[in-house]
Formats: structure tokens, C-alpha cells, sequence
């Protein structure tokens, strides 16, 4: 009876450690807008899985050479510093695993996902989208 009743306690403990905040959703797709003319529109599915995020990001309209992506501190409209970087956008496509972050870290924010045109111009924004609970899937 005890070996069961430790069983079962080792069992909850593990479970609640693999599963996301109670209340947050394990997936969100963030609008990704088009900036300074570039049409380069898509989104940014966020996953859930563990203790990590996975981030796939999908542009129409990109360059097929790469892009710098990151989550930013901030919104669209005021962007802050980066707070996690992400695996450049090549010809409109992305994946990243974010390591030791829940969707709701992220939703506490404000957070956004921002793409720049370029490693030589990340001065220029082709693409940002906030990170919110409005679209969970």
C-alpha cells in the first residue's frame, strides 16, 4: 500500500511540473503585420511544450535570404530590448525552441515578435506581431 501511495504521489508531482499554467492556453497564433512596405504578413504559432515554447513563424512575401527574428520586451509600437532571440526567417519560414518559458510568461508581458530585413539592417522592421491571448487555438 505505501510503494502505491508513493507512486501515485510521484505520478501528481511529475504531472503538474510537465503541464503549462492552469488557465493558459498550451497554443496562441500571433498576427504578423507587414512594416515599412515590406508585405510581409503571416503569423507566429506559439506551442507549449514542457517547460519550453516552441515558436514556428510563417511570412508570405520574404526574401529567401535570411532575416533576424526575436521576441522583444515591448509592443509592435514600442519595442524594447530583446528577450529572446529566434532562428532566422528564411524564405518566410522559422522554428525555435525557447528554452524555460511558459505561453504564460509570455502573455504577462507585453511581448512581441519582431522580423528585421536583414543582419546589416535590422534597423528596419519588415514584420511585427503582439504576443496576446486573443487568438488561442
Amino acid at each position: 500500500m505505501k510503494l502505491a501511495s508513493a507512486l501515485l504521489t510521484l505520478l501528481a508531482v511529475v504531472g503538474f511540473a510537465g503541464t503549462a499554467a492552469v488557465g493558459a492556453p498550451s497554443n496562441i497564433t500571433v498576427a504578423m503585420h507587414a512594416q515599412n512596405g515590406s508585405g510581409e504578413d503571416g503569423t507566429a504559432t506559439l506551442r507549449q511544450n514542457g517547460s519550453d515554447v516552441e515558436v514556428v513563424i510563417s511570412i508570405k512575401n520574404a526574401p529567401s535570404t535570411a532575416q533576424p527574428a526575436h521576441i522583444h520586451d515591448g509592443t509592435c509600437s514600442d519595442l524594447k530590448g530583446v528577450a529572446d532571440p529566434l532562428t532566422n526567417v528564411t524564405s518566410g519560414a522559422s522554428t525555435t525552441v525557447v528554452k524555460n518559458v511558459t505561453i504564460a510568461d509570455l502573455l504577462k508581458g507585453p511581448f512581441a515578435i519582431n522580423v528585421h530585413e536583414s543582419a546589416s539592417n535590422l534597423g528596419k522592421y519588415v514584420s511585427c506581431g503582439n504576443i496576446t491571448a486573443s487568438s488561442p487555438m
